[in-house]
């Protein structure tokens, strides 16, 4: 395979290039990688948005590698059990993890006495997918609109009830920024995902689903579900008759970004062998048509753009943590 030989030659020639300056053995790692399966970490439950973009992600990257690449789910804590995998894994390329941002970000600081890892021990590869928050509620909902749900709340606090997947997730955050815009309190639970939180919303266990667009759109377009909200800045094409939050009167923005990371200490060889598969599966007229089809908005950030995006972001957001703390909902 035509794609297969170019990146081998990358890896080879890197390696050389490190022999020649004194690194024998990171480029005897790069110069056989990769020679077995690949792991890829994903920190939700299987067929949620997050699972269906890694596992459509794992076969392409199969063609580039020539190996396979085993999708595995560590569910909890609203990704952080998952990324202390990654972070405590192997450095070797072998173990490859899925990151939500802005989730990776703020759970070393609103978690800050019993997280499990830290962002140092991961180094960010790349986005791939910025998914704009929904908030929905099932298509015979009384509620026809944002300041329907705000009426309800004000009327009584208890009757509404909405999803996010864990504190300092996008979706949550995207709640929080709603109820502070509205002037209103909101009770909250949270799932291992967003298609578990679907299926409570058309199971009538909540009244509203915080989520990501890709999740909802589906639900929306089939009738199930009734969009309230999209809180982009424009609407969004795939459900171009749900309205902004602003549209509304309600300033709010949110979107949940997927990319890849590795742990920390992964050889720069093969961090930059892993780079190269990426940009060519993202950059694949297959893979794009897969991720429009689901309603996945492709976005990518690569490299050092990429690590600077996520410690940009965790720096922005502590500080707005420090100033007024988010309480654990």
């Amino acid at each position: 395979m035509k794609t297969q030989s170019r990146l081998a030659r990358k890896v080879v020639l890197g390696a050389m290039a490190t022999i020649l300056t004194g690194g024998l053995s990171t480029a005897t790692l790069a110069a056989d990688y990769p020679n077995k399966p690949i792991q890829m970490i994903v920190a939700f439950g299987a067929g949620g948005s997050t699972d269906t973009m890694a596992r459509i992600f794992a076969k392409y990257a199969e063609e580039e590698l020539g190996q396979r690449v085993v999708v595995v789910n560590r569910p909890g804590a609203g990704g952080e059990l998952g990324w202390v995998h990654l972070a405590n894994a192997d450095p070797d390329g072998y173990t490859i993890g899925l990151i939500n941002s802005p989730a990776v970000e703020v759970y070393p600081f609103t978690r800050e006495d019993t997280v499990g890892y830290s962002l140092d021990e991961i180094r960010p590869l790349a986005n791939v997918i910025t998914d704009p928050g929904v908030l929905a509620v099932v298509a015979d909902s009384p509620y026809q609109s944002l300041d329907d749900l705000v009426a309800a709340v004000k009327d009584d606090p208890e009757s509404v009830i909405i999803s996010h997947e864990g504190v300092g997730g996008d979706d949550h955050l995207a709640a929080l920024n709603f109820a502070e815009e509205a002037d209103i309190g909101l009770s909250f639970v949270s799932y291992n995902g967003n298609a578990e939180a679907t299926a409570a919303l058309l199971g009538g266990h909540i009244t509203a689903f915080e989520g990501n667009m890709s999740e909802a759109a589906a639900q929306i377009q089939e009738g199930k579900a009734r969009g309230l909200a999209v809180w982009a800045d424009e609407r969004v094409e795939a459900i171009a008759d749900v309205p902004t939050g602003k549209e509304q009167g309600y300033d709010v923005q949110s979107a949940a970004s997927r990319g890849f990371a590795v742990p920390a200490d992964v050889p720069q060889e093969v961090y930059d062998t892993l780079l190269a598969v990426t940009r060519d599966v993202v950059d694949n007229p297959e893979f794009r048509a897969e991720m429009e089809q689901l309603n996945m908005p492709v976005n990518p950030i690569y490299g050092e753009e990429y690590v600077e995006f996520i410690h940009d972001s965790h720096d922005r957001l502590k500080a707005l943590w420090e100033k007024d703390p988010w309480v654990e909902q």
